[in-house]
């Protein structure tokens, strides 16, 4: 966007294709707006003024939207930063967004993102260029051009999902010039990265290739950590209407040593033999609290296709498909607490899911029509997926013995019990039909609405491959309804309410309703809010919210899994992002979530804070390059989490914690080439904390509570070259 980000953004419109529904809008003819078929090309090095600003959003049937138009909360992380903090896979970049927690499941490497309190799910809630991929895995990022996140209940847009969003993840692009970047990287204590982007076009057909290598040690002794990345994006430019865009990536990642969860209070571990709080945060650099050769070791191969097409100056249709098979081992350690002395019981491995296939696919038409003088923006579409999960027929945990959390011991190495080869344990069948419709009644007001009717198909199998449940859901329905008032062009309001279907849980082993899947959960929004573009290049939001969403989990009196309750969070969110000066860019802000458990037969947790959840989160990234630096910059992550509950019961709680990541670079040319030296500093303080704090209960298996352990200083060093 050259000129005014944000106001070219606003001829797109509410769901519109291009220029035309401003032009229509104001009574001139409609214009050709052009598909967006390739990437711009990319700044001269990944310097200053780093892009910060990101004035349109991807939202699956809706197109291609103005952000600050959209009646939705939408934050999005550009490559510039994920280039210059250095990050490397998708957890570690989200941790810069205010409304955004990541809940580690085994490791850092497997998690579950969250926004405003609430989990994700393991493919609902994610996605790859809008289709759905495994989230429970670890998602690089040096191939993607940047991460959408969409804030509340989405169901409308994308079917079933829990009341977390979308968390989008936008691949890079071939580009129109060559490109030619080699970045070499180094992090403490001993892991040093090899990237090469490049890019080239002949005639009609675009390549992009991305190829990523990391190894070393990492902060604990004995710790090692092994990544490789190949992707590679092709487009096709079939005529000037029309574009076929390919992609294909493999990664691996191993990540072995480093600490494993800490469980507490865990009433599955024993009644009468376990902890009752979460113990201060250890050093997470001393060796014994993870175990050498003790970690993931994770394969992920993914492969799509999409086709776009320009039909007139009105309308435009997509159509994609995607497939990915993810395969994760899971060696990782347990270290569960006995008692509230630090004893705790070491185990290694764990049973989870360790394969999972999806194809999923997307059909949308968009494009805009007046009728009664007033224009309509109408989308209409598409979307799903299947989802099968694989599980060994034999448990492979196995205990190492015990310890003490201020003697954490080394123990010898247990070979993994046979895993008796996979079975197919569950699949999860989704697809929705989307319709919608903007409503312009004048350059001022606007009225959306957005319908997803869902069909369900569920079902379990036991080892000896039988049927042990099944469930239907055909045509639940997901509305949302948005009014917009644009007092100004550079100011927009939204009054948003939407009621999203979630597919419900599945009792869990050893309940009396074990394997039943409860009724689909209806997740619930009202939410008010302002963007306001301060200047062309940096927008501010405001957003308050309401939300709720059913709370299961299993009776301790009847043993029967259930909803209880529901999960209640109030609260606000503040951020901004783009270049406040030519001197000057700003990523982040502040949010407030009061969420609560409400209803529950339980009176020692009914009104109580939802686990995991801070009442404060702050988020900010500065980024100050000044004109008479010529090339040097000074960056500052700030990260401040309030207090969490760390039990059900709110009898403790993770006290809160800051961390800051100072950092420096310097982009000069050298010969006919342009250099990027970077170095950053991650926790400059030391400080110990714990970055993730889990219920069992909250996605509806009892079991412990789960904490890991927050990464310590780390120093991070590159050099890149752009030929």
């Amino acid at each position: 966007m050259g000129l005014s980000a944000y106001a070219a953004a606003a001829a797109i419109g509410l769901g519109a294709s291009g220029a035309a529904a401003q032009a229509q809008l104001a009574g001139a003819a409609p214009q050709l707006s052009g598909i967006t078929v390739n990437s711009a090309p990319p700044s001269q090095a990944y310097a200053a003024p780093p892009r910060y600003g990101a004035p349109i959003a991807t939202l699956g049937p809706l197109g291609d939207v103005a952000v600050l138009d959209a009646p939705q909360s939408i934050t999005t992380l550009p490559e510039d930063l994920i280039v210059d903090q250095q990050t490397h896979n998708a957890n570690d970049t989200l941790r810069f967004l205010p409304s955004v927690e990541i809940r580690d499941q085994q490791g850092f490497q497997i998690s579950r993102p969250q926004s405003r309190g609430f989990q994700s799910s393991i493919v609902q809630n994610t996605r790859l260029d809008g289709l759905n991929v495994i989230g429970t895995t670890e998602i690089p990022v040096e191939n993607l051009a940047e991460i959408e996140v969409l804030n509340g209940p989405s169901g409308a847009l994308y079917g079933p999902e829990t009341p977390a969003g979308v968390f989008d993840y936008i691949q890079k692009r071939p580009t129109d010039t060559p490109l030619f970047r080699f970045i070499e990287g180094f992090q403490s204590a001993g892991i040093f990265t090899e990237q090469a982007d490049m890019s080239d076009r002949v005639g009609p057909v675009g390549a992009r290739l991305n190829v990523v290598h990391g190894e070393g040690p990492s902060y604990v002794d004995g710790s090692r950590i092994d990544r490789t990345l190949a992707s590679l994006a092709l487009d096709f430019h079939l005529d000037d209407k029309t574009v076929l865009e390919v992609d294909y990536s493999h990664y691996a990642s191993v990540a072995t040593g480093l600490p494993g969860s800490i469980v507490y209070d865990g009433s599955s571990t024993s009644k009468t033999n376990h902890s009752t709080f979460l113990p201060p945060a250890v050093d997470p650099t001393r060796l014994g609290y993870g175990q050498p050769g003790a970690g993931t070791d994770l394969h992920t191969d993914t492969g799509d296709i999409k086709i776009r097409h320009e039909i007139n100056s009105d309308w435009s249709f997509e159509l994609g498909g995607l497939y990915q098979n993810a395969i994760r081992g899971l060696y990782g350690i347990s270290n569960t607490l006995i008692d509230d002395s630090g004893d705790y019981t070491v185990t290694k491995n764990f049973t989870a899911i360790p394969k999972f296939t999806i194809g999923s696919n997307s059909a949308y038409l968009n494009g805009h029509v007046r009728l009664f003088g007033m224009m309509n923006d109408i989308s209409i579409g598409t979307n799903g997926f299947i989802n099968d999960q694989y599980s060994y027929r034999n448990s492979i945990t196995v205990t190492l013995g015990t310890s003490n959390l201020a003697d954490p011991a080394v123990f010898p190495t247990k070979p993994t019990p046979p895993t008796g080869g996979y079975y197919e344990s569950s699949r999860l069948t989704e697809q929705s039909i989307v319709a919608g419709d903007t409503l312009h009644f004048n350059s001022q007001w606007a009225l959306q609405g957005v319908v997803n009717t869902s069909f369900l198909h569920s079902d379990s199998w036991n080892t000896s491959g039988a049927l042990t449940a099944s469930d239907n859901r055909n045509g639940v329905v997901s509305p949302t309804v948005s009014l917009i008032y644009k007092p100004l062009p550079s100011l927009s309001l939204h009054a948003t309410y939407a009621s999203s279907i979630e597919e419900g849980d599945q009792a869990p082993a050893n309940t009396a309703n074990q394997n039943q899947y409860l009724s689909p959960y209806s997740d619930k929004e009202y939410e008010i809010g302002a963007k306001y573009a301060i200047t062309p290049q940096i927008l501010v939001t405001l957003d308050a919210f309401h939300m709720t969403r059913p709370y299961a989990t299993t009776s301790p009196t009847t043993n029967i899994f259930q909803v209880v309750g529901e999960q209640r969070n109030n609260g606000v969110e503040l951020f901004a992002q783009g270049e406040v000066s030519p001197d000057f860019s700003l990523l982040g802000g502040v949010t407030y979530i009061d969420a609560r458990l409400l209803g529950s037969d339980n009176p020692a947790t009914n009104g109580g804070r939802i686990v995991g959840v801070p009442n404060v989160k702050t988020d900010v990234v500065f980024d100050l390059h000044p004109r008479f630096a010529h090339g040097g910059a000074l960056t500052l992550a700030v990260n401040y989490e309030g207090n969490r509950a760390a039990t059900d019961t709110n009898n403790s709680f993770a006290p809160a914690y800051v961390t800051l990541d100072p950092g420096v670079r310097y982009s000069f040319p050298y010969l006919t080439h342009h250099v990027t030296a970077r170095f950053d500093v991650e926790n400059v303080t030391g400080t110990r904390y714990y970055v993730s704090i889990a219920d069992g209960n909250i996605v509806g298996s009892p079991g412990a509570n789960t904490a890991y352990l927050g990464t310590p200083r780390t120093f991070m060093a590159s050099l890149e070259f752009d030929f």
